[in-house]
């Protein structure tokens, strides 16, 4: 088995709708566990990328093709014009180690596109397919932040590659800086409660200064994977199920609470490849109000003096700015304050940070503390 066509079968299988990491991780520890360390990145490389830049990898190939393709063929045609079009591969390699890896019956055709592919130029008819976004994201991005926007849609076509923590676990420097504002050392301790805790990284990241850290969860499966996470990485930590905004804690009974919530994931477009082609346009506003039943939960459960953490992988204003704004409005004993770090730049009465900032995750961050 070749990288390419494990690149090529994995690609297929995921097809357009399906979620393309767990199939590579699946892949890479069966199929291809006798590959090298560096034919495994270079699967990973060729899968993440392909699906990634679909749309423009589509563009580049639809004025080359006469009729509906097969998965497998198709998933052939985006990695030889993926690795044309933004890996910068030799043109000899491109087609024949790719026509190599195609399936039998295709041979011929892979051949016979992919050289038109390296012959030419792409002809990009706009911004949004030469980055590989749909409409919606890029009009989105340019509404919410002007030029930033675009800056940040190209930071995401380049993923952060996290390095482990001291204790080995791996996660992006943003979540990292989530943990840290949970960790300031100018909240008192005591019992934390993270209420949307899966899979775990925030949640053994910030119970450092805190006696007690419960880890909620309320999708079972999404707990099983958090009670993995914890057990390797903060065993003293409670694993609860149950549904974040109609939890079992009692009223006025913790110190801290961290609402890291469900949200589009707008800001890590480059850690997940697919999630761009997953999410549609009215996701950000049915998120917003389960992020607002979160907080007003968060709000109950805080006893006088508590502090609550509210952070998101998204830049949308509905998802940051808006929902905070309704959560100070309606609740007039919470006094936001100043989260620490000088990463952040100023985000309503938050912080938040751009993809291209730091080459991150874009995440956003609100605190406050209850009077």
């Amino acid at each position: 088995m070749t990288s390419r066509k494990l690149a090529i079968e994995i690609l297929a299988e995921a097809g357009d709708e399906l979620r393309v990491n767990p199939l590579l991780a699946s892949h890479l520890t069966t199929t291809g566990s006798s590959l090298s360390e560096r034919d495994r990145a270079f699967v990973t490389e060729l899968v993440q990328g392909a699906t990634r830049m679909r749309r423009a990898v589509d563009h580049v190939l639809q004025p080359h093709l006469r009729r509906k393709l097969d998965s497998d063929v198709r998933a052939a045609l985006r990695i030889g014009a993926y690795q044309a079009t933004f890996l910068g591969t030799p043109a000899h390699a491109v087609v024949n180690d790719t026509v190599e890896a195609a399936p039998r019956r295709s041979k011929s055709l892979v051949n016979a596109v992919l050289r038109r592919v390296v012959e030419e130029k792409p002809d990009w008819p706009d911004e949004a397919t030469e980055l590989s976004y749909p409409n919606w994201i890029w009009d989105l991005f340019q509404k919410t932040w002007g030029r930033e926007g675009s800056s940040a849609l190209i930071a995401m076509n380049t993923p952060e590659r996290p390095a482990p923590r001291t204790d080995g676990y791996i996660q992006g420097r943003a979540s990292r800086w989530v943990a840290d504002a949970v960790n300031d050392p100018r909240f008192s301790g005591g019992v934390l409660v993270d209420l949307c805790a899966a899979p775990g990284g925030k949640t053994t990241a910030s119970g450092s200064k805190w006696t007690t850290v419960c880890a909620n969860e309320v999708n079972p499966s999404r707990a099983l994977t958090l009670k993995s996470t914890i057990d390797r990485y903060s065993p003293s930590t409670n694993v609860i199920i149950s549904d974040g905004r109609r939890s079992p804690f009692r009223s006025g009974s913790v110190d801290g609470v961290l609402v890291d919530a469900p949200c589009s994931g707008l800001g890590a477009l480059g850690r997940r490849s697919d999630a761009r082609w997953q999410i549609d346009g009215g996701a950000v506003s049915r998120l917003g109000n389960v992020q607002k039943a979160l907080l007003s939960e968060a709000h109950r459960l805080l006893r006088t003096g508590g502090v609550l953490t509210y952070s998101v992988c998204t830049v949308t204003h509905e998802e940051t700015v808006a929902v905070a704004e309704h959560f100070s409005e309606h609740h007039d004993d919470m006094e936001s304050v100043t989260v620490s770090g000088d990463y952040w730049r100023q985000h309503g009465r938050g912080v938040i940070v751009l993809p291209q900032d730091y080459g991150t995750d874009g995440m956003a961050v609100f605190q406050w503390l209850k009077g």
